[in-house]
């Protein structure tokens, strides 16, 4: 709708829409995160978590419509449908740009669960941000160095042991874990230096995703599959939004319910940590070719427009 303005001007009016919804919303969540910090008791909890849901629907309508606004924005969604917000599910999705939370919002629009991401320790201690995330009941993990481990193992096993307690509040409190297998935002850079064997991809990690539907695989609904393609971002993606530089969006769906998911326990049966492995690289090896198909897609879209 605004797209037409200058870059600058643009900038300013998304700074300005973002910088309200986060004050007026992220307020909102820090007041919750002290009552939940005095009162850490279940009934307690769960009234929290069911108004952290709707400031989380607003947030999401609020989040695609300033993006429509200033953006010139096609979305190309293809896929499954969403199962909806009631129960509890997993979402693996490639990481391209700074972008991807803001467009997987955009994308869902509130049909699932609050979503949840693993966040590093220290992010806790950040002013505001980190007690909104907590509010929010996000799961802290502490990473420790790998000269760290080696000398003393038993460290691993606390994230091991926060991602299990994480999962099972999961459950009990029905939110979305979302999982960005590949570690990192893939660029053509790190995927040379790690010798990925896919063209558009990083390879996955798989131990923490393997925890999780360890924990919990027979109870979530179900896992998305989700597979972002941005044909217009040059960079990190979140500079360009701002500038309303977005005009394409490609993003497909797949739902894998429960039953189709492998299960067993990742940590201790050798067996089924060769499965899952398995599992992941052909799922990768389709999120491939899918972003193959995108860049085709758009080709023929531009030759269409040029003619």
């Amino acid at each position: 709708m605004l797209s037409f303005l200058p870059g600058p001007l643009l900038l300013l009016i998304n700074l300005t829409l973002f910088a309200i919804d986060a004050i007026v919303l992220g307020s909102l969540v820090v007041l919750l995160g002290i009552v939940r910090f005095i009162l850490p008791f279940k009934p307690v909890i769960k009234v929290i978590e069911k108004i952290d849901y709707l400031m989380f629907f607003v947030w999401s309508i609020n989040t695609k419509y300033i993006i429509l606004l200033t953006n010139k924005v096609q979305y190309h969604i293809s896929g499954d449908k969403p199962l909806g917000p009631s129960k509890p599910c997993i979402v693996i999705s490639n990481h391209k740009s700074w972008i991807d939370i803001l467009m997987l919002h955009s994308v869902f629009e509130a049909k699932i669960p609050l979503t949840k991401f693993f966040m590093k320790k220290n992010l806790i201690y950040v002013p505001f941000i980190g007690l909104a995330c907590y509010a929010l009941g996000m799961p802290f993990l502490r990473r420790y160095p790998k000269e760290k481990i080696l000398k003393n193992p038993e460290l691993r096993m606390k994230d091991i042991k926060t991602t299990k307690k994480v999962c099972r509040n999961f459950v009990e409190n029905p939110a979305c874990l979302v999982s960005y297998v590949e570690g990192t935002r893939y660029t053509h850079k790190k995927a040379q230096q790690m010798n990925s064997p896919y063209k558009n991809l990083m390879p996955p990690k798989y131990t923490g995703l393997g925890i999780a539907l360890s924990e919990i695989g027979n109870e979530i609904e179900c896992m998305y599959n989700l597979t972002f393609y941005y044909p217009d971002l040059k960079k990190s993606g979140f500079l360009e939004l701002l500038l309303g530089k977005v005009k394409h969006v490609y993003a497909r769906i797949e739902v894998i319910k429960r039953d189709e998911l492998p299960h067993g326990n990742y940590l201790e049966d050798q067996d089924f940590k060769n499965e899952f492995t398995q599992y992941m690289q052909d799922l990768w090896n389709a999120k491939d070719k899918i972003l193959d198909e995108f860049k085709e897609e758009h080709r023929r879209l531009k030759e269409t427009e040029a003619a």
